[in-house]
């Protein structure tokens, strides 16, 4: 039953009266008089009391309740309970913030309260009615650009990004302060809020025990918990792990290196081109994540789902990612850990561009779709496609990359839909990379039927085809490809390329290979039944252009800039009066140059012809090709002996490679003609195929002038 306060408090007075009565006096040693027979005595009993005309009789379950006023803070109702002193998303001056946490049973009203700090003479005042109820959190902000909606923003709020001191005081009494040292034993990590263990909410003093960085982020690099429940400084947890993370992406390792500990080994990368191996490792799934690159030629000492502890001594960054690229003092719990419960489903996300910088180096997975054509080179051994979650991406800003000869396996093109599961999200500066090492880390479904992208006769007996992906089970007979005019007698499959070996062909002869119907893609999928192309029967070459290094530099004319001639056959061809010619693909610029007298190329060798001295003297050069620069865009070449031209080929041009890289011919197709430059690729970027061009040349350059070309993917 419930009873207004005035009843409550009369009926407490009068108990205590008639139990006064009860005992007498103890100055009395008269004993006490018992009650008349009759007397209304027991736990029953009415009390004689005149009823208050103020006090209405409003009891029972509906009784009417008097509201909890709300009072002011006395010392202890509230304390501190996170600071962001040094936030790294936006300034200072824009982001540091402090909580309150209201400890008390009762609504507490903080207007005229003033907000202090060791960095101000004065405290900021709160200005206007501000009420947190008990049991709530406040957030005072130094503006609006804090990453989140603050309770209140007190302009002219400044803290302290070292050592300091925060005070709340009311009517001139200390309600909450804390002061925290730099790092001696408060935490000391740019971007993470310092974090107040709830367990230690109602303590009465104050410690750097109670405190941890904060490992969640709420406004993308910066981590914190503003305006909710702190989670417990558990070392156990992951937050230690999160925090050191934290601090060591954002202010390095130091002199002395930095330790990371109780973190969840998510993925293992292995070496692919020129990229390290390594592992990944995460505590928390909110982030953030580290890569931990491993030297090459050591064993990896983790698996995934260990938990480790390591010290990192030194990092190194490329493209907006920063790693470990040095460690030791590695410990392994094996098996201890669960990358699952680190999971971050970016299917959908919005945010994915925007909030980079939280999610990189993450495990994830998402539902993508592939909305832009391969690109063939996507760093050392990699191709990567343009991809969509459903609400970013569609152009460059998010790709699918992965190890070529994965690509080549599955066959992907536009149009596909890719389901990535449980691998890390790199990043290249503002692109989102999703990356898979294995194809069973990739789930492909609705893509489009498989097509023969091109046929080419390799040699008399040789056709091959490069189909849009892998064939599924093929009969090593070759009975299920037929040319009109030629008899198929074997084939061989290599991902989606596909080799026939026929009888004799026909010189320069129009041809067409079909494949059969009954054959499917490695999807399981029956392909069209038109899936055919159109060849020419070998052609003899007698030279042809291997390869172009035009974007050595920025210019027209760079030096180190160099073409490239290969003789496949078996006597030195004579190349003096040959012509040499460039022109654009709209017909502009056409220049040509003779090759001297006596230049020729060996037999099954290549002859080099570089359009400056410079070049020439670091690199083995038949002739100086002078007044010949180079263009820095897709450009046809063309090789012309006795007014017939020999060879001739269209370079391609693509803003998105690295300066320093010729363009070249496919190895495995030096002795085919040269149509569209076809069986061309751009040089990898990895240490075998790098060269130095002349003394005082700055940049890494990759080439193969003068030497044997890559088999291009």
């Amino acid at each position: 039953m419930m009873l207004r306060r005035k009843t409550l408090a009369m009926l407490a007075a009068l108990s205590l009266a008639a139990g006064a009565a009860a005992c007498g006096d103890t100055d009395d040693p008269s004993p006490t008089p018992l009650p008349d027979a009759g007397e209304d005595v027991g736990p029953d009993a009415e009390l004689d009391v005149e009823p208050d005309p103020d006090v209405e009789e409003d009891v029972g379950p509906d009784a009417d309740v008097d509201p909890e006023p709300v009072v002011a803070p006395t010392p202890g109702d509230l304390v501190i309970t996170e600071v962001m002193k040094q936030p790294t998303e936006v300034s200072a001056v824009e982001g540091q913030w402090v909580e309150l946490f209201n400890t008390s049973d009762a609504e507490l009203e903080l207007e005229g309260c003033l907000l202090g700090s060791s960095e101000l003479d004065e405290g900021v005042l709160i200005a206007e009615s501000l009420t947190v109820v008990s049991g709530g959190y406040l957030t005072l902000a130094a503006s609006a650009n804090a990453g989140f909606d603050a309770d209140l923003v007190l302009s002219g709020l400044r803290l302290s990004e070292a050592e300091g001191s925060v005070t709340l005081e009311c009517d001139g009494e200390t309600i909450t302060e804390v002061a925290y040292d730099a790092g001696e034993s408060y935490p000391a990590v740019a971007g993470a809020s310092l974090s107040r263990d709830p367990a230690f909410n109602g303590a009465t003093d104050d410690s750097g025990d109670y405190w941890c960085a904060a490992t969640a982020a709420y406004n993308g690099a910066d981590l914190g918990t503003p305006g909710a429940a702190n989670p417990s400084c558990d070392g156990g947890s992951g937050d230690t792990g999160s925090a050191q993370i934290a601090d060591l992406l954002a202010n390095g390792p130091g002199d002395d290196g930095k330790m990371i500990e109780g973190v969840t080994v998510t993925y293992v990368r292995p070496l692919v081109g020129s990229e390290s191996a390594g592992f990944f490792v995460q505590a928390s799934a909110g982030g953030p994540a580290l890569f931990v690159a491993v030297a090459e030629g050591e064993v990896m000492p983790v698996e995934v789902n260990d938990v480790v502890d390591f010290r990192v001594l030194t990092v190194d960054s490329f493209g907006s990612s920063t790693w470990a690229d040095s460690f030791d003092s590695l410990n392994v719990n094996a098996g201890a850990g669960n990358r699952e419960a680190l999971i971050t489903d970016l299917t959908g996300a919005a945010d994915l561009i925007t909030d980079l910088d939280s999610y990189a180096h993450r495990l994830v997975r998402a539902e993508l779709t592939i909305t832009g054509e391969l690109e063939t080179f996507a760093g050392a051994g990699h191709q990567a496609y343009s991809v969509s979650n459903g609400a970013v991406g569609g152009d460059d800003d998010v790709k699918l990359r992965m190890p070529t000869e994965l690509r080549e396996s599955l066959g992907l093109a536009v149009g596909c839909d890719v389901d990535v599961t449980a691998t890390p999200l790199w990043r290249f500066d503002a692109t989102a990379q999703f990356m898979a090492y294995n194809s069973s880390e990739l789930s492909v479904e609705n893509c489009p039927a498989l097509s023969v992208v091109s046929a080419t006769a390799t040699s008399i007996t040789t056709v091959q085809l490069v189909l849009s992906r892998a064939l599924g089970p093929i009969n090593p007979d070759g009975s299920e490809f037929t040319i009109a005019g030629l008899t198929v007698t074997a084939v061989e499959a290599n991902g989606s390329i596909v080799t026939l070996t026929t009888n004799e062909q026909t010189s320069a002869a129009d041809y067409t290979v079909e494949l059969a119907d009954t054959l499917t893609d490695i999807f399981g999928d029956t392909i069209p039944a038109d899936a055919s192309a159109s060849f020419t029967g070998f052609e003899e070459l007698d030279v042809a252009i291997s390869e172009v290094m035009a974007r050595f530099k920025s210019g027209t004319g760079d030096p180190g800039e160099y073409i490239e001639i290969y003789n496949p056959g078996t006597e030195a061809f004579d190349l003096g009066g040959c012509v040499l010619g460039k022109v654009k693909l709209n017909g502009s610029s056409a220049t040509e140059v003779t090759i001297d007298e006596g230049v020729s190329v060996p037999a099954g060798g290549y002859a080099l012809f570089a359009s400056s001295e410079d070049a020439a003297a670091g690199l083995s050069v038949a002739q100086v090709l002078v007044g010949f620069g180079l263009n820095n865009e897709a450009m046809i070449y063309d090789l012309t002996c006795a007014g017939e031209t020999l060879d001739e080929v269209e370079v391609p041009y693509s803003s998105s490679l690295s300066l320093g890289r010729s363009a070249q011919k496919d190895l495995n197709g030096l002795s085919s003609p040269n149509p569209s430059g076809s069986s061309w690729c751009f040089t990898p970027d990895d240490a075998a195929n790098e060269y130095t061009v002349f003394a005082g040349d700055s940049g890494s350059k990759y080439g193969t002038p003068g030497a044997a070309n890559v088999a291009c993917p």
